[in-house]
């Protein structure tokens, strides 16, 4: 999904369209641009937008747990350095009730406006109609509304149940000498003849990795301008994994995946790369829970070493075969969120000989990891360029704090990326994709203190 640097979706002409995000340019403060929200129910009672959009906080109001009732800001009362997350707030009792900021008011009989100024970045959302939490709201009773004039990427229906946007930075009223909020590097490249790659999605068929039965399987791929263009060119390769129950539209959709691919080309950070997003949930109908270590996260998906040997035996090859990328590690790497980084620790650890690059972001690993006598029985587990990064307020930050200290123990180098706004959420993900192309991907190895400086 394409949106245009100041119009999300096709400005409300007329009451016969039935939705509308525009953003515009205001020069003026809080934030230097205002979001409009139209949509159209004439039987509604009440509508708010949630189903990604957050409120706001800052540095001095939030934990690696949660934020507070009054540290929930209104993006109306925007500051510089505000950002959002996406940790729990519970209410206390000894705080007032909060309201919701993202509330619709009903106008001109069935349309239902909300104006709002908002900082840089890129907000997922959709209509919750009579209902007041997104995840208690269905499609299929209407209660939850995908913007029909922006909808989502998606390969299956039903797949993504959120539309998003994209709103530019401005640094008259958006700098901070506290936190760099820039998040221009996930807008639309600025020339889309030279830069802009193609999205889209594709099936391969496999073997089901428990139960071995032949099944389609999806994937979203990346391909850069220049593909194509080049004749016999083989292109750098970037697989990169969703989380526990996602799947790979994700990365498109909600991280906006593409743009931030462009712009590292176009800035010369990397040379054009292939990037493939596998969805993993549904390798299996009845998989099991994605074990790796002594704990399991309890959305149904393959265990990760499952997931491994499956994406081994058929996508890569498929993929391959399929499309100019490159068959040699040095060109080929693998990344992923949250347990989509557990995905990628499984690659790193035994798929080592087909990646020489890692990304492992918000990493939900756990113990048992490598050791010093890991890398004696498999000395390239030393020489492989990883970046391991979370969030500063991301609830796995124990986690990544172990990886990380397993790797310091066996003496395997790597680079470390804290986003200081980060939680568990795609603008922290976003983040941690930029810096992984600007310090990692396809640099020398091996990684050393010069490395990214």
């Amino acid at each position: 999904m394409r949106a245009h640097l100041l119009t999300a979706a096709a400005l409300l002409l007329s009451l016969e369209a039935s939705a509308s995000v525009t953003i515009r340019k205001t020069d003026r403060g809080p934030t230097g641009y205002e979001v409009d929200f139209r949509y159209l129910n004439a039987t509604a009672k009440r509508v708010l937008i949630g189903g990604g959009i957050q409120p706001f906080t800052d540095q001095f109001h939030t934990t690696g747990t949660s934020f507070r009732i009054n540290g929930r800001y209104d993006p109306r009362d925007y500051k510089p350095g505000d950002f959002y997350v996406s940790n729990p707030s519970p209410q206390l009792p000894a705080e007032p009730a909060y309201k919701w900021p993202y509330e619709m008011s009903q106008s001109e009989g069935s349309l239902w406006t909300y104006t709002t100024p908002l900082p840089s970045g890129t907000y997922s959302f959709a209509y919750l109609v009579d209902c007041n939490y997104a995840p208690n709201c269905s499609i299929d009773t209407g209660n939850l509304v995908i913007d029909p004039d922006l909808p989502p990427f998606l390969n299956v229906p039903g797949d993504q149940v959120a539309s998003s946007f994209q709103v530019p930075f401005d640094a008259r009223f958006q700098a901070s000498p506290e936190l760099n909020t820039n998040f221009d590097y996930a807008l639309d490249t600025i020339d889309p003849h030279l830069h802009r790659g193609v999205i889209k999605t594709a099936n391969y068929t496999s073997l089901g990795s428990i139960h071995p039965a032949p099944g389609v399987h999806d994937f979203t791929i990346y391909l850069p301008a220049e593909y194509g263009r080049v004749s016999g060119k083989k292109y750098p390769l970037l697989y990169l994994s969703h989380g526990a129950g996602g799947n790979g539209a994700d990365w498109e959709n909600l991280g906006r995946m593409s743009h931030i691919m462009d712009n590292l080309i176009r800035l010369g950070h990397i040379p054009p790369t292939v990037v493939v997003m596998p969805s993993f949930y549904n390798l299996d109908s009845e998989s099991p829970r994605f074990i790796y270590g002594n704990k399991s996260n309890s959305v149904p998906v393959p265990p990760a070493h499952l997931v491994r040997e499956n994406f081994e035996r058929f996508l890569f090859p498929w993929v391959e075969e399929h499309y100019d990328v490159c068959r040699h590690a040095s060109c080929r790497a693998y990344a992923g969120l949250s347990m989509g980084a557990v995905l990628t620790y499984e690659m790193f650890v035994n798929a080592t000989d087909k990646f020489d690059y890692y990304g492992m972001f918000s990493p939900a690993t756990n113990a048992p990891y490598i050791n010093a006598s890991s890398v004696a029985a498999n000395p390239q587990l030393a020489h492989k360029g990883i970046m391991i990064a979370h969030g500063l307020y991301d609830f796995v930050f124990p986690q990544a704090r172990d990886l990380q200290t397993a790797l310091d123990a066996a003496a395997i180098r790597y680079l470390n990326r804290v986003t200081p706004f980060g939680s568990h959420y795609w603008n922290t993900w976003q983040d941690e994709l930029w810096w992984f192309g600007v310090k990692v991907l396809w640099k020398v190895l091996p990684l050393g203190g010069q490395t990214g400086r």
